[in-house]
């Protein structure tokens, strides 16, 4: 029985991980069943087995894209106070590549329709964004002043540069300048301030 739920359980997380690359790939009204599930390697018949519709999917599929990128960004946890850990990640995450492989802002690709979700996914997507802005501020050693501004810069950029993405210069344009921005207004981690001060005594 615990190998039933186990494979059950596997299938459901599958689809959600196919549907989520798909949704940031091609936009949630792009994206149809029998195309998630065919990707998934699955039949169309079998998606109600996991989900009772495709707005429930949409709803989980959202925050499942925030989780990745959340953890992501813990993946480097304790180095983001390093320049080159921030600048890389700066250069990964406006890499200019917004339609193909998997973009790594779902929250400038998927936020609107989220916005139009039930108040449950809201407030679980909300819970992951301050989470998101807790882990930044503490990581960058910044203000959280600061990783606000981080964080929306890099959303703001990425939907910008998505819009326009029909003037590929442009879009790039924008990620680049985005980029070089946040290095120039990047504040001097609060460990790097005190061995400053001290080293002065």
């Amino acid at each position: 029985m615990n190998q039933i739920v186990t494979r059950k359980e596997e299938t459901r997380r599958r689809i959600l991980e196919v549907a989520s690359r798909l949704f940031l790939e091609k936009g949630v009204d792009g994206v149809g069943v029998d195309e998630i599930m065919r990707e998934a390697g699955l039949t169309h018949g079998g998606f109600y087995v996991h989900f009772p519709s495709k707005e429930a999917l949409i709803a989980e599929a959202c925050l499942c894209a925030l989780e990745k990128t959340t953890k992501d960004w813990e993946g480097i946890a304790g180095k983001l106070e390093d320049d080159a850990v921030f600048e890389g990640r700066l250069q990964s995450y406006l890499a200019g590549d917004l339609v193909s492989g998997s973009p790594t802002c779902p929250m400038a690709i998927l936020g609107p329709d989220v916005a139009r979700r039930g108040e449950k996914v809201q407030k679980a997507y909300t819970a992951k964004i301050r989470h998101l802005i807790d882990f930044i501020t503490r990581e960058m050693e910044s203000d959280r002043a600061h990783a606000i501004l981080t964080l929306a810069a890099l959303v703001g950029a990425t939907s910008l540069a998505a819009q326009v993405g029909n003037d590929r210069p442009l879009a790039e344009e924008i990620l680049k300048t985005a980029r070089q921005e946040l290095l120039k207004c990047r504040p001097t981690p609060k460990s790097k301030r005190k061995a400053k001060v001290e080293g002065e005594d």
